[in-house]
């Protein structure tokens, strides 16, 4: 380990001696180093608070103030009138509480997003379920510095209206974001909501069909448009998929894209770029398996230019927050959930322009931990709000995490190169070669992702620049995406490679089912259950051990795709315990082979169940 390192280990003892929290930067003083992805600098938690009482409170938007503070929108049960309170929290710069206000009545009422004003006050959108109509209303709530409110708005109908997102607009008014299930084309559309600089409605908007639609972040672009990233179940590819709205500056809907494949995928964050937009969320559709954080480049028409995934096979991962850094980068966090445990952490990565992983965080508190919002600090670091199962008072807590940068002297391996074949046959192994360098020229290790939800584990050590080779099969057709990192000697990891793109074909599959038993003979019914006919199956009846007559039979036949052949052995006498073996052999497809014990008793055959 090197110098930096020991340095950073020892300010976290003095400072975190109470604190059981995992960081997974390849520095870990608690548990084993776990895997992660670092570049020239190295996160490390600077401090955390938390905010609550014994019931349950959480934080959901965090914004970085002009005095270099912090201001943060929530939710508490623990304090206010009752129920559930929109709850407004102002810190120092070391996220010492300077106030706090609450807002709402006996029933739910929460605060989803916060802004400062151009008059140091703030703008807080969320919902409201103890005034106005029954049922959630989008809620707009205006506090001077102090927190202290100077006006309040509702929006909505007779069911469940919300705002996730909101900010003032260059007009010194203010535009939210969320759904609508009382107005619009469904049960549930996307809701867009322009107000005056006191609050008064100058128009809205629903986008949406019949299924469910819901907003989760809005921008205004430069030339006084909007830009609003959700999720839609009504368009797209089937299940919800992402789904990016471009307006004009009167809420009319210039053009829209739908991100996504058959299964769910969602957009909830959004931020412009010079040449278009980012946009990032989770993925169902893509990735190495569950739910996996995806960013997605376009251009100013909304079309795909790249896209990145963060993710493994082993977790959840969502992402909710993303905002773009000094750097050209963008800093993206979201929560981590363990398939092994259960338990989520939070999950914090930083991007480079073209949303290659620099490095990434997972901060583990030992029970659930969640993060729903980001932001720079002037500092070069990241505050982090969310909600901590781990620490606090109560219940959850709010919980705000701030997030330092530390340089790091040894750098991570390349990004590993694959070669090999890009299409094949189900069943069918075949050879990849993985080859990167090392800075340092340390030996290093891989870890290859197959795409199919299996993994090679850590894989050598190696030296630097030696090409390895790696056989693989896939047991299903379909797309996949092999991706590879490498690890040097002081476990630090480098970048994910880009996915290197494997189409596997379907042709026929041989199924056995179970062997069964009876007078003179055994059988069992072979199935093809790939997509293409078997043509020339070969297939055979061995009897081994107490059988004197008919221990083999064997023939060849044609066997159409999703059909079924019973074969049956030749007449078997004998007497003694025997072992039956059903083969059938495809050269253009997959093979398969059982084997059942049993007893022969004359003329009479009993196979045991099992395989």
């Amino acid at each position: 380990m090197n110098k930096v390192a020991s340095i950073i280990i020892l300010l976290i003892i003095i400072i975190f001696p109470s604190f059981n929290i995992t960081l997974s930067t390849g520095l870990n003083i608690y548990k084993p180093v776990k895997i992660s992805n670092l570049a020239t600098d190295i996160p490390h938690l600077a401090w955390s608070k938390t905010f609550g009482g014994a019931s349950l409170d959480w934080g959901w938007s965090v914004q970085e103030t002009t005095d270099y503070g912090f201001i943060i929108a929530g939710e508490t049960e623990s304090y206010g009138s009752g129920g559930y309170d929109a709850w407004l929290i102002k810190t120092d710069n070391y996220g010492n509480e300077t106030w706090n206000k609450t807002f709402g009545g006996f029933v739910k009422d929460g605060g989803r997003s916060i802004q400062q004003t151009s008059d140091n006050g703030y703008i807080i959108g969320g919902y409201v379920d103890s005034y106005g109509y029954p049922g959630h209303d989008v809620w707009l709530i205006k506090t001077d510095d102090e927190g202290i409110e100077e006006w309040d708005s509702i929006f909505g109908g007779l069911d469940s209206d919300a705002a996730f997102s909101v900010l003032q607009t260059s007009d010194q008014g203010y535009i939210a974001l969320g759904y609508a299930d009382s107005y619009g084309a469904g049960n549930h559309d996307i809701w867009l909501i322009k107000t005056d600089t006191f609050g008064n409605e100058e128009w809205n908007k629903t986008f949406g069909d019949i299924e469910w639609d819901s907003g989760y972040s809005v921008q205004q672009t430069e030339d006084d448009d909007f830009i609003i990233i959700g999720t839609t179940k009504s368009y797209g590819s089937g299940g919800q998929d992402a789904w990016l709205i471009k307006t004009d500056m009167y809420g009319n809907e210039e053009w829209n894209k739908t991100y996504g494949g058959t299964n769910n995928d969602w957009g909830s964050s959004v931020v412009m770029t010079n040449d278009g937009f980012v946009l990032t969320g989770d993925t169902r559709s893509y990735g190495p398996g569950g739910y996996d954080i995806w960013i997605i480049k376009t251009d100013k028409n909304g079309n795909e230019q790249w896209r990145r995934i963060y993710g493994d096979s082993e977790s959840d991962d969502t992402g909710y927050s993303l905002k773009k850094t000094s750097d050209g980068g963008y800093i993206i966090t979201g929560t981590k959930t363990s398939f092994d445990t259960g338990l989520t952490d939070v999950w914090l990565i930083k991007t480079d322009t073209d949303g290659y992983m620099q490095w990434n965080l997972t901060i583990d508190g030992g029970l659930d931990d969640w993060s729903y919002s980001v932001d720079e600090t002037t500092d070069g670091g990241y505050i982090i709000t969310g909600l901590t199962n781990s620490f606090g008072s109560g219940d959850y807590d709010l919980w705000l995490i701030k997030v330092e940068i530390e340089n790091n002297e040894n750098q991570p391996p390349n990004v590993p190169e694959i070669t090999g074949p890009q299409y094949g046959d189900v069943g069918v192994e075949y050879e990849y070669l993985f080859v990167t360098t090392d800075p340092e020229e340390e030996n290093v290790s891989y870890y290859i992702d197959w795409g199919d939800g299996t993994n090679s584990g850590w894989l050598g050590a190696y030296s630097s620049g030696i090409e390895i080779k790696v056989n693989h099969s896939w047991v299903l057709p379909g797309e996949y995406e092999i991706r590879a990192k490498a690890m040097d000697e002081n476990n630090f990891v480098g970048n994910w490679s880009d996915p290197f793109p494997v189409t596997i074909y379907e042709g026929p599959v041989m199924d056995i089912g179970p062997i069964k038993g009876g007078l003179f003979k055994v059988s069992a019914e072979i199935k093809n259950i790939g997509a293409e006919a078997a043509n020339g199956v070969n297939w055979s009846i061995s009897v081994k051990g107490g059988a004197l007559i008919g221990k083999e039979t064997a023939s060849i036949d044609d066997i159409p795709a999703g059909e079924e052949i019973t074969v049956t052995s030749k007449l078997i006498i004998g007497f003694g315990s025997i072992t039956v073996k059903v083969s059938a052999d495809i050269i253009d497809g997959i093979s398969d082979t059982r084997r059942q014990t049993g007893f022969v008793f004359l003329f009479f055959v009993r196979v045991n169940p099992g395989g």
